[in-house]
């Protein structure tokens, strides 16, 4: 019944606050319309070099704050309830110990590549693994369920695994600068939270699976026009895109609950 109450709990803190989601909603578009610029950017002159270099600074720095700044407030959130914490103040500590973000970003980007290079497997090593079973096993089980499993694995690793382990830590940098990176007693609390990985799975399944659905929605060819294409195509950019972000603002409310009771 706990578990339950924390997680309607994360999820009520998640959804009811539209300044949040507004500053979400328009900050990672303009992050993204950013980053459109920059790969427009022409690169024939040294200055041209330069503002591609600094255009990249700012873009990364922009969204090292959004996000750390938004974990930071959702944890205010959770710790100054059932007062509604302002803004700012969780932006700006997620700006002053941005250096700190950066890094934990960095270790994630390191070992997402790790976890990416598993896709080279794909192929192989299901059929190489089942091709040592016994012959009643493989009786048991096929070669595509087989690839199923892998991919299903790798899925769990990339999306749920993986943040889940090093999330806490932009958490702790972004509240707490390079302190925050060597906080294990707090992530070792963190990540015993069973309610913590549920929200983490149900975010992926929401984020990741449904978004891929909707975007894979197609309209019947042999009635459908270009006009009825573009709007399928704007509505399903849209509703991925509010799925993608409830998905965070979940994974982000339930660490920081996680974070501000222990449990």
């Amino acid at each position: 019944m706990a578990r339950w109450s924390s997680m309607v709990e994360a999820l009520t803190l998640s959804v009811r606050n539209w300044r949040l989601w507004i500053l979400q909603f328009i900050g990672n578009a303009a992050i993204f319309a950013l980053f459109l610029g920059w790969l427009r950017v022409p690169d024939a002159h040294w200055w041209q070099l330069l503002f591609q270099f600094l255009l990249m600074i700012v873009v990364a720095a922009a969204a090292l704050v959004l996000h750390g700044g938004t974990l930071n407030y959702l944890q205010s959130a959770h710790l100054d309830k059932p007062k509604t914490p302002p803004l700012p103040p969780a932006f700006l500590r997620a700006l002053k110990h941005l250096l700190a973000i950066a890094v934990c970003v960095l270790v994630f980007y390191f070992l997402r590549n790790l976890v990416d290079r598993l896709d080279n497997y794909e192929l192989s090593f299901p059929g190489y693994l089942r091709s040592g079973f016994p012959a009643w096993l493989r009786r048991m089980i096929s070669e595509p369920a087989l690839d199923n499993l892998y991919s299903g694995f790798v899925s769990l690793l990339r999306f749920v695994i993986l943040p889940g382990l090093l999330l806490p830590f932009a958490l702790f940098s972004a509240d707490s600068g390079f302190r925050g990176l060597m906080a294990l007693r707090d992530w070792s609390r963190t990540v015993r939270s069973i309610a913590y990985w549920i929200a983490l799975l149900a975010a992926a399944v929401i984020g990741v699976y449904l978004g891929q659905l909707i975007m894979g929605w197609k309209l019947d060819p042999n009635t459908s026009t270009l006009r009825g294409e573009e709007a399928s195509f704007v509505t399903r950019q849209l509703l991925a895109y509010l799925l993608g972000l409830f998905s965070w603002l979940l994974a982000c409310s339930m660490l920081g609950r996680t974070r501000a009771t222990g449990n």
